[in-house]
């Protein structure tokens, strides 16, 4: 769906309106404080139909990356495809764990230790569109120099197939964005950073 930066700048403005208007109301929790987000979208005038559907679709990711970062028993379903009891409403959690588990032989980087902090951190996937993944050079194309900072060299990248941004349930696989580019950070002396970089991951 394309949309003019007014209308970007329109939708993202509703979000917070609708964020900051229920900062007043901390009694609210869960489900309700989810309805209580979609009837402010919903009820405003500015934004067009598809606009609206869009913000609730993107605001149901928000919430099931939230439920699941903080555990909430609440909203447990029994998921028809592993039979776990996911807290995702949109997807299954422990699905999308287990398909990259099953991925892990298909890759491999240079450092064991990095291998293993990608797949701790994949065995801990929340969102679909939030997982950590190692992405071989020869996957960039168009690599071009743009600047470079005290301890790095920047460049832009045309990532061919793009970052997981959904799950499909039927198919129980992560569909990616497509085509796009992207910015790309080479540490120089990364050796020197690497305690702090994985610490901070």
């Amino acid at each position: 769906m394309n949309y003019t930066n007014n209308r970007i700048y329109m939708i993202s403005e509703c979000r917070i309106k609708a964020i900051i208007r229920l900062r007043n109301f901390s009694k609210l929790q869960g489900a309700q404080y989810f309805k209580a987000l979609c009837d402010i979208v919903i009820n405003d005038t500015l934004l067009e139909t598809r606009e609206k559907i869009y913000l609730i679709g993107d605001l149901s990711l928000i919430r099931d990356t939230q439920n699941i970062i903080n555990h909430n028993e609440e909203e447990r379903r029994n998921c028809e495809y592993c039979n776990k009891q996911a807290i995702a409403a949109l997807y299954c959690e422990f699905c999308i764990r287990n398909y990259l588990k099953k991925q892990f032989n298909e890759w491999k980087t240079e450092d064991k230790e990095i291998d293993e902090l990608i797949r701790e951190c994949q065995l801990n996937t929340v969102s679909p569109s939030h997982v950590i993944e190692y992405i071989p050079y020869e996957k960039f194309k168009n690599v071009k120099f743009v600047t470079s900072t005290e301890n790095s060299n920047i460049y832009t990248a045309t990532w061919e197939n793009g970052p997981f941004i959904d799950w499909d349930s039927e198919r129980q696989e992560l569909t990616r964005s497509g085509q796009g580019i992207y910015i790309l950070k080479v540490l120089e002396n990364s050796g020197k950073y690497r305690s702090e970089v994985m610490w901070d991951s």
